[in-house]
């Protein structure tokens, strides 16, 4: 892999040199992660960024009884563990691999030269946190007033803006989620998820194929948002 070329294609370096880039790059480590692994565990320690080059990550809280809570899914192009990286506190959420993954590796030194030397890779930064806050803020909200139902298609929406691919019959979420990893992004009961999710399919809101969701009427899907 070209390193120099793939950095081009992450936003957090779209707009760097070709001669920083290539210096970013020599100080990059890349490993593979078989699926089933984990990159860090939350309130460990973490001095590094890591920027996902193929494969799925997922980023997760847990409680001492081992319920989850999805924040978030990570592919191509993605970037994660800057929080820790950047106020040297401990890690505030795991990471664990979903499918066969090579992840670049930036230790904390090396980061925050380039970010001296590059001031537009700290607004790229404060660029993304932002729009990582207002997706917070959106959680917050989902989890505050709206009812279940609406919880769950607000997540099958936003899902498809980030995975979701063109078809004929509607919007295809790339990701293969079953109804307990919809429950754990969405913190309530499996049970509860596929009671609704059913519901949603006799409403021809969404169809299902091997675990794929392809939403079929975004107006219907939104109109349990309430």
């Amino acid at each position: 892999m070209n390193r120099k070329e793939f950095l081009k294609q992450v936003p957090l370096f779209t707009s760097v040199s070709v001669k920083d880039r290539a210096n970013i790059s020599k100080n990059i480590i890349e490993r593979k992660y078989p699926k089933g692994s984990f990159l860090f565990f939350e309130n460990e320690e973490g001095n590094s960024l890591y920027i996902v080059v193929s494969g799925l990550i997922k980023i997760y809280k847990s409680d001492q009884t081992g319920r989850i809570k999805t924040l978030a899914y990570l592919k191509e192009g993605d970037f994660f563990g800057e929080m820790a990286m950047l106020d040297e506190q401990k890690r505030s959420a795991s990471a664990s691999v979903l499918e066969e993954s090579i992840v670049l590796i930036l230790n904390r030194s090396d980061f925050q030269r380039e970010i001296l030397n590059n001031p537009i890779i700290a607004l790229r930064l404060m660029q993304a946190l932002s729009s990582r806050l207002r997706s917070a803020d959106k959680q917050i909200e989902d989890l505050t007033f709206r009812n279940l139902p609406g919880r769950v298609a607000s997540a099958l929406i936003d899902l498809s803006k980030k995975h979701g691919e063109k078809t004929p019959e509607g919007v295809r979420i790339s990701l293969k989620l079953t109804h307990q990893e919809l429950a754990e992004m969405i913190g309530t009961a499996r049970e509860v998820v596929t009671s609704i999710i059913n519901d949603f399919r006799k409403a021809n809101s969404i169809t299902i194929d091997q675990k794929h969701i392809t939403i079929t009427n975004f107006q219907e899907l939104k109109s349990w948002i309430t």
